[in-house]
């Protein structure tokens, strides 16, 4: 359903720290967070999973900077091995992190 409402209201900078800690800690942004918390949804934290998205993060931006530098013609050539194994040692992480959830 296309969400078309806009709903602003004030919070002081204490109330919005602890709104954007709770949101950003279950990996939501802060309007799915509210949304959910108005509609009395589950929300499910996972400890952990925000080391694991920084990692994520920062492979992403490497990967952007290397495609960057491939398109742009600096490079010819880009080994990637470094890169399959950050990312195979994540996808550990995140199965790790699940099977505790469960």
């Amino acid at each position: 359903m296309t969400k078309t409402e806009i709903l602003k209201f004030r919070v002081t900078p204490e109330e919005k720290e602890i709104i954007t800690h709770k949101a950003l800690s279950s990996y939501r942004l802060v309007s799915q967070y509210l949304r959910d918390c108005a509609l009395e949804k589950q929300i499910t934290v996972i400890n952990g999973a925000d080391n694991v998205a920084e990692e994520l993060r920062r492979i992403g931006n490497n990967l952007n900077q290397i495609a960057r530098a491939v398109n742009a013609g600096f490079v010819t050539e880009a080994n990637l091995t470094e890169t399959r194994e950050e990312l195979r040692a994540i996808w550990q992480s995140l199965n790790s992190l699940l099977r505790i959830a469960r």
